[in-house]
């Protein structure tokens, strides 16, 4: 037990260290020039292009009086080499996978032309093929492939009239066909202005109108909806701080875009605008979410730069001076160092999980003390460590950036918790508490069968160990990695070595109770957020709301039958679900109910209810104001974030000394809670389910042993599985917790309902019914347009459906005594909600 304390005050100790040691080497610039080794190109860049394949050969376009020669600058050399392959000059320009180009329109010969060429490059090869022409010959104008489609909008036919198009022309690129108009632009008819695919939208920024006036404004074209709106086709944005044509847009961060270069000329006398006479200026940052624009203090000092981006550094080839150039930029991390009083408080909370898992251990004698602390929890502490198991990192960092991005459709269904609470407290978690069961699967046997407790068991332990562990060991993970700069991976092994040896050498009780701190620690952490990010915008609360009106991020339902679409009525379907049902098929929660007396359950219901409500309607204005505070301060915006790190980012700019410490400690013990409760739940139903029928007369110091090796196997897997995930490009953690929840415990979740709610269902049906569950849930998912939210709905009826059905092939169950809504033990018959 010792060394067991000591290697965890040492792993205690060296994140703190590794923070310390690798923010003090991070720069104060968001984004900072480097010479480059490679070699200028031997050949005018203006309106050119600049693209990067997957060995790193560059392939670059030079201009000539034919159009567009192609270079290439393998990985490995030091000269440009030219290639025969021509195209159009000033052609729009989308990059196709990972090697194709593809270059519509252009200039060839002083004339607009309508091919469209594929350019690709494999073994140092240049080849090229066509597409269907555009409808109409076009140079200057924009390209992006949002999903399958390649989009082409605006650009000149005829550049010596000045004769503009503003029409938007989509190609299906996986189902062939030809060009189709997309939505009319409601704006100007523009050329050669700044186009780019960022977070599923074309962006469009200046240009140059038909009159010959540089534009200064940016617009957005989205095909779908962004999450929960219903918003689609053009939308006008904030404008540039000056106009700007011929400039080079590139996607940066998961909704950022960065503009380079460009003529900031008041006018154009002919098209494409000359070039000199202008070094493009700073580069800007525009964030497609918060639609505020800010200046990076550089100077590259290029004209008409063509630039690629790769991970966190910037490529570009222009000219400065009318000399050819070749420049690296390097995006970094917006962060700000923690002092000493955040690392003493992150230490103290640390210590303070370390005392109460030494503490309990000492007390710790039994497995039943183990799995559910005697039956003799306190309710109040039932409930909040209820609370802190569901909620996790997942409310208090996912749903935050889900309500940043978006607006309040996620918090309007929880009001269904007030209808759910009836349902659990007086027919659910009563009925499962009188058994004196230890696993809740044993339920399903004494329902159905042996077989289905061992497969559902089976399948618990795959989901907390393989995805739940995961998920909320990577979010917190990606919160210290946005705030210091230290690698995600190591942070993810610290985090979860740490929970793993806490958890195993603690048992049921040190993880009820650090659960109810670190439950305090939820509430407080983020109300203080909201309170600092209201009190730094200029116009306080009432500039909060008025952000908020502007941008529609109070809009709390879409009422709509299209489910596509999160409608309001899917959303509440499956949050009533969840919360009722499936929860008397979650180990980690109906734990908390089997650990209380049977006197108390729903005292400890209510207290999950009410801080379960608090902390969604918390979390979500978290969202809201955040959103707001980098909409009046857009330079504190990290250029390299992704929307899950909203959170940190907001904590390392803008929260006080100390408080910061504060947030990252809740931060820690969002994923700690739900992360020991999985380990604690797993090594429970493990030993009670598979253990004990393979050596049934193990003794109680055998079962003990097993309950604290399976706990840290289980933290060895889960941290393994969470650095898998973290190499995952994935673009919000909400989506992809309830995509696992559906697809993994939606047909579970059904096989309970038929077991508490049908006096007919029996094993076959089960069984039946959880098969064609997965198969249903995985169809709508592969093959349909369907919102994840309707994936909950969909797994639990189809398995409702199927199972029923099928039960009517065998012979209904015999005595149900005890195990139904409908046929309750003694005289405690519950009346309906």
């Amino acid at each position: 037990m010792k060394s067991h304390l000591l290697c965890l005050v040492a792993l205690l100790l060296s994140p703190l260290c590794a923070l310390s040691a690798v923010s003090d080497d991070l720069p104060d610039q968001p984004m900072v020039l480097e010479k480059s080794k490679r070699p200028a190109p031997p050949f005018e860049t203006a309106g050119g292009f600049l693209g990067l394949t997957a060995d790193r050969t560059f392939v670059a376009s030079g201009q000539d009086s034919a159009g567009w020669r192609i270079w290439l600058l393998p990985a490995a050399s030091a000269h440009w080499t030219e290639t025969t392959e021509r195209v159009a000059g000033h052609a729009a320009v989308a990059r196709w996978g990972v090697d194709r180009w593809i270059m519509a329109g252009g200039l060839r010969d002083g004339r607009a032309v309508a091919d469209v060429a594929v350019v690709s490059v494999s073994g140092g090869k240049v080849t090229s093929d066509s597409l269907p022409p555009l409808p109409e010959p076009l140079v200057g104008a924009g390209a992006a492939i949002l999903g399958d489609k390649l989009h082409v909008f605006g650009g000149a036919s005829d550049p010596a009239a000045f004769a503009l198009s503003k029409t938007l022309w989509i190609l299906d690129l996986k189902n062939g066909g030809g060009w189709e108009k997309g939505p009319e632009f409601p704006g100007e008819a523009r050329a050669f202005f700044a186009a780019v695919e960022q977070y599923g939208m074309l962006c469009v920024f200046g240009g140059v109108s038909s009159s010959g006036r540089v534009l200064a404004e940016a617009w957005i074209y989205r095909p779908k909806p962004l999450e929960g709106t219903r918003v689609t086709g053009w939308r006008r944005m904030s404008d540039l701080p000056q106009p700007s044509a011929l400039a080079t847009a590139l996607p940066a961060g998961q909704a950022q875009v960065i503009l380079l270069g460009g003529d900031h000329s008041p006018s154009a006398t002919v098209l494409p605008p000359p070039v000199g006479g202008d070094d493009g200026g700073r580069p800007l940052l525009f964030h497609t979410l918060t639609d505020a624009w800010c200046e990076f203090d550089i100077t590259p000092g290029l004209e008409f730069p063509a630039a690629v981006k790769e991970g966190q550094r910037i490529f570009a080839m222009g000219s400065e001076g009318g000399v050819p150039v070749f420049l690296e930029m390097v995006v970094q991390r917006s962060v700000r160092n923690l002092v000493w009083v955040d690392y003493a408080v992150i230490l103290a909370y640390f210590g303070l999980i370390v005392g109460i898992g030494w503490y309990f251990s000492r007390k710790q004698e039994t497995s039943a003390e183990f799995s559910l602390g005697n039956r003799k929890v306190l309710w109040w502490a039932a409930g909040i460590s209820m609370f802190a198991t569901g909620a996790s990192a997942i409310s208090f960092m996912a749903v935050p950036a889900l309500a940043f991005a978006t607006n309040l459709v996620w918090l309007f269904p929880l009001l269904v918790m007030i209808p759910g609470y009836f349902v659990t407290a007086h027919w659910i978690y009563p009925m499962l508490r009188r058994m004196e069961i230890t696993s809740t699967y044993e339920y399903l046997e004494r329902r159905f069968n042996r077989p289905l407790r061992v497969i559902a068991s089976f399948q618990c332990i795959i989901f907390q160990t393989f995805a739940r562990a995961a998920v909320v060991l990577v979010l917190p993970s990606l919160a210290i990695s946005s705030m210091t700069g230290m690698n995600v991976y190591l942070s993810v092994l610290i985090m979860g070595i740490v929970t793993t040896v806490y958890t195993a050498i603690g048992g049921f009780d040190a993880v009820i109770w650090t659960e109810v701190f670190q439950g305090v620690l939820k509430f407080f952490a983020p109300l203080t957020m909201i309170l600092v990010a209201i009190a730094a915008l200029p116009g306080g609360f009432g500039e909060f709301v008025q952000i908020g009106l502007d941008y529609s991020k109070f809009d709390f339902a879409i009422v709509t039958t299209d489910l596509t679409l999160p409608a309001f009525w899917i959303l509440m379907l499956g949050t009533f679900l969840t919360i009722t049902v499936s929860s008397a098929g979650d180990q980690p929660i109906i734990q908390r109910v089997f650990s209380a007396p049977m006197k108390e359950v729903r005292r400890v219901n209510m207290t999950f209810t009410v801080c379960g409500i608090l902390i969604g309607v918390i979390s979500n204005v978290v969202g809201l104001a955040i959103f707001a505070y980098f909409r009046a301060h857009p330079e504190k915006f990290d250029p390299a974030a992704s929307n899950d790190q909203i959170v940190p980012m907001f904590v390392s700019q803008a929260m006080p000394v100390g408080m910061a410490g504060v947030v990252v400690a809740a931060i820690f013990a969002s994923a700690m809670a739900t992360v020991a409760s999985a380990m604690n739940s797993v090594a429970t139903i493990f030993t009670e389910d598979f253990y004990l029928r393979v050596r049934p007369a193990a003794s109680d110091r055998e079962r003990l042993f097993m309950l604290k090796a399976t706990s840290y196997i289980v933290g060895i897997i889960g941290t393994a599985m969470a650095l898998l995930l973290a190499a995952q490009d994935l673009k919000s953690m909400m989506v992809v917790w309830n995509q696992m929840v559906a697809l993994v415990g939606g047909g579970i979740v059904g096989v309970y309902s038929l077991g508490m709610f049908s006096r007919r269902a029996n094993g076959f049906g089960a069984v039946c019914g959880a098969v064609v569950s997965v198969i249903v849930t995985l169809i709508v998912k592969l093959y349909t347009p369907l919102h994840w939210g309707t994936y909950i709905p969909i797994a639990i009826f189809s398995c409702i459906a199927a199972g029923y059905v099928f039960s009517l092939l065998r012979p209904a169950p015999g005595n149900l005594h005890g195990l139904t809504v409908f046929t309750p033990a003694g005289h405690d018959r519950p009346s309906p909600p």
